[in-house]
């Protein structure tokens, strides 16, 4: 990023790009490959913040008024320490020198009282991966709480193309919650070009061809369910984008234009967002946002404040803090290493965990994180690039609970 700038820095400096250094552009566009885009580092953040020039996407216009966010620096938030894995330090010093960390900003009572831009600029968008799930899981929401959408109901009762397969029967509930008992899970590998996630991503246009023939309502179609539904907490991300045709059946509109009608146009939201979609038109609802990282944190703030934006209310908000599907003891054993005992007991619409004192995480691939405390009136989102297909990322997701009950937001 900072190679980029000098580089356009230097041209507008002499009038323009000499030879060499437009090279030097088009070599970091170029270096992004249908392979390597998601291998974390330098390439990766390339395509993070220019993802709409890899992949075809569509606009999530800005159509309705900004609500401003006001800014109210918190000296205290940034002077309090907190724990990483390089350590201890202050908490801005942190966000400043984290190379795996992007962005970070933290809104509380409405007013963003921390704001860190350490890869990017504030208005540039960046590549959301599995942040993008409960937007499509707020936008369902929406339409339950307007009274279209039945959350108690089969899924094929609104997409009737899932009639006579596996999904067939499955609550429209269970899956938002990851319990569907699909046999098409995550941890089943995105590299490994045999699996079932890679190949659905691979019919969506986000990984690389490896001749998988199949379009992705075929992939859909032909998925195995491998447990009862609303039993088990598994990470699939095929749930999210069934609840992607949910929204598209009872909208009778693209994903896009849900997504603006029922979510974006309510947040207030300052620019347009993007969300990838493959040739056949499909959205990649399970990770295709693209948006700026305030944006996000608005979206947050359905969640903080639902009753004052009428997308859903309070009682929504509610039941999914004290409802869901558990995580189960072998999720919770290997979240002891983040959180020691301070663990989440249970995830729900979307989101990965959910604590006893009703703050939520979604986490995101490479290291995306948005963080919502509603009792707290706290909301914190971040941007990353990790390393090694995700193997190494921020420590955003430890720091937000350290954040959340450090006590700087306990006066509600």
């Amino acid at each position: 990023m900072k190679k980029l700038k000098r580089i356009l820095l230097l041209g507008l400096m002499i009038g323009a790009l000499p030879a060499a250094l437009a090279n030097e552009v088009r070599d970091i566009h170029t270096a992004v490959t249908p392979t390597n885009f998601d291998a974390g580092g330098a390439v990766s953040r390339q395509f993070h913040l220019n993802a709409e020039s890899y992949r075809t996407t569509a606009t999530i216009a800005r159509t309705g008024p900004v609500r401003k966010l006001e800014v109210a620096p918190s000296e205290k938030l940034a002077d309090f320490c907190v724990r990483y894995r390089g350590g201890r330090a202050r908490f801005e010093d942190y966000a400043k020198q984290d190379a795996l960390l992007d962005s970070v900003i933290v809104v509380h009572d409405g007013s963003i009282v921390f704001e860190s831009y350490r890869s990017m600029e504030p208005w540039q968008r960046h590549f959301a991966w599995s942040v993008s799930k409960v937007i499509a899981a707020a936008t369902v929401a929406a339409l339950a709480h307007d009274g279209r959408v039945d959350v108690a109901e089969p899924v094929d009762t609104y997409v009737t193309d899932l009639a006579n397969t596996k999904w067939a029967g499955i609550a429209v509930r269970d899956i938002a919650n990851m319990a569907s008992g699909i046999d098409c899970l995550d941890s089943d590998g995105y590299q490994d070009n045999t699996t079932c996630i890679y190949r659905m991503e691979e019919t969506l246009g986000i990984t690389a061809d490896a001749g998988y023939e199949a379009s992705f309502l075929e992939h859909l179609r032909g998925m195995q369910r491998h447990s009862e539904p609303g039993v088990s907490y598994e990470y699939v991300s095929a749930n999210t984008n069934v609840l992607m045709l949910v929204a598209e059946a009872v909208t009778s509109q693209p994903y896009a234009t849900a997504v603006r009608e029922l979510i974006w146009d309510h947040i207030g939201a300052e620019a347009d967002a993007l969300v990838a979609i493959s040739d056949e038109g499909h959205a990649y609802a399970s990770g295709g946002i693209i948006a700026r990282l305030r944006d996000i944190a608005r979206f947050g703030e359905l969640f903080v404040k639902p009753d004052a934006f009428g997308v859903f209310d309070r009682k929504f908000v509610d039941d999914m803090q004290r409802s869901g599907v558990s995580l189960g003891e072998d999720v919770e054993i290997e979240l002891i290493e983040t959180f020691g005992a301070d663990l989440p007991v249970r995830a729900s619409w979307q989101w990965d965990r959910i604590w006893e004192d009703g703050g939520m995480h979604k986490s995101g691939y490479l290291g995306q994180g948005l963080y919502v405390d509603p009792d707290r009136s706290l909301v914190i989102a971040w941007f990353g690039t990790g390393l090694d297909f995700d193997e190494r990322n921020n420590d955003m997701l430890p720091i937000s609970r350290q954040l959340a009950r450090s006590g700087l937001f306990d006066s509600r």
